[in-house]
């Protein structure tokens, strides 16, 4: 121990070496946190996407089971693939509009999802409108109310600002957002690095201080 014989350079190494140790774990559950983080993150944005696929694909379904009322052709894997894209459109617009509420209001400054589902966007409101008149399809008798909510889905989907249009703009939403939340995490992972190499280098510091002391004396 004759290299660290001053008490205070010891005292100061030790008091270095529990700091620089206490960071290296916060760092590495900090980085298992963003990692879980970005997991989220990126399911959203993907369910968002998906969201989107399945309302197209509702609206074609919706179109063969017209046609084969029309042509009195009976095809239960449709009605069957339907039922299946409706529950999930139901499922994934519960999901995503929980998050927003759950998240973005309270954090508007990352994201305009909150204005997009309840403000000018009204995405909530549309998102149910759809699902209630896809659903009416199983109920209804008559090939031409049927034929008349098909014409109804497909306004509301491909109409100028219509349901599509702010499916896109959610999920470009989603995206940034992850993106921002993202670059902000490795800004404050970076922060961490460059404060443990400062305290390497204090430490460095001390060392070569010792010595020279030392060869000085």
């Amino acid at each position: 121990m004759l290299l660290f014989k001053d008490k205070k350079i010891i005292i100061l190494e030790l008091l270095l070496c529990l700091i620089l140790g206490v960071g290296i774990v916060f760092y590495v559950q900090n980085n298992q946190q963003e990692l879980k983080k970005q997991d989220t993150l990126f399911y959203y944005v993907n369910i968002s996407g998906k969201q989107r696929l399945l309302t197209q694909r509702t609206v074609f379904l919706s179109q063969i089971v017209v046609t084969n009322r029309i042509m009195n052709c009976y095809n239960p894997e449709s009605l069957t693939e339907l039922r299946s894209c409706i529950t999930q459109l139901n499922s994934i617009h519960l999901i995503l509009q929980n998050f927003v509420i759950s998240t973005i209001v309270s954090d508007k400054n990352h994201s305009t999802l909150d204005e997009i589902y309840f403000g000018g966007g009204n995405l909530s409101f549309r998102m149910e409108e759809f699902l209630n008149n896809a659903n009416k399809i199983f109920f209804l008798q008559s090939t031409q109310d049927i034929l008349r909510i098909n014409q109804e889905l497909l306004h509301q989907l491909e109409e100028d600002n219509g349901l599509l249009a702010s499916l896109e703009l959610a999920t470009l939403s989603q995206q940034f957002y992850a993106q921002n939340i993202i670059k902000e995490s490795q800004f404050y992972s970076q922060i961490l690095l460059y404060g443990a190499f400062l305290i390497c280098g204090l430490q460095v510091l001390l060392v070569l201080f010792s010595l020279t002391r030392k060869s000085n004396s």
